[in-house]
């Protein structure tokens, strides 16, 4: 079944495009006297070589790196559930990598916690919707363009 909503537009705006691209492959091939290539030939060929998501794949290795830095800060200890609901290290312990405090930020001028927030999670939980998110819509947008 297919997906329903922007899911869906997304789904077969994408379905839309390989359909293009396989058309411009074979009038290329065309036109160079080239053999077609299969329907299935075509889409093996485009998870192959350059065609991977490896910005997705770095990214996901920067976050995992950051998160285990974060508990290995926290002395390799995890928060109780009524400090952190999100099984991670304590409040003080992100603020101490570089989380978002617009207080730092704006009075004490460090504006490198701007980036340093993006990749810092507060715990397992968000960590894993984070990167299940990052994993499939990255991966889509990077094979697609």
């Amino acid at each position: 079944e297919r997906p329903w909503g922007i899911l869906g537009l997304y789904d077969h705006l994408a379905a839309v495009r390989a359909d293009v691209q396989w058309a411009e492959d074979a009038a290329c091939r065309r036109a160079n006297g080239e053999p077609y290539k299969a329907w299935f030939e075509y889409v093996d060929d485009q998870g192959k070589g350059n065609n991977r998501p490896f910005f997705t794949y770095f990214i996901l290795l920067l976050c995992t790196a950051f998160l285990l830095a974060s508990i290995g800060v926290n002395d390799w200890k995890i928060e109780p559930l009524n400090v952190n609901p999100m099984i991670g290290p304590s409040a003080l312990t992100l603020v101490k990598l570089g989380a978002k405090d617009s207080h730092l930020i704006v009075q004490e001028k460090e504006v490198w916690r701007l980036i340093s927030a993006m990749v810092l999670h507060a715990g397992f939980i968000h960590y894993l919707l984070n990167m299940l998110a990052l994993w499939f819509i990255g991966s889509a947008v990077e094979q697609c363009h």
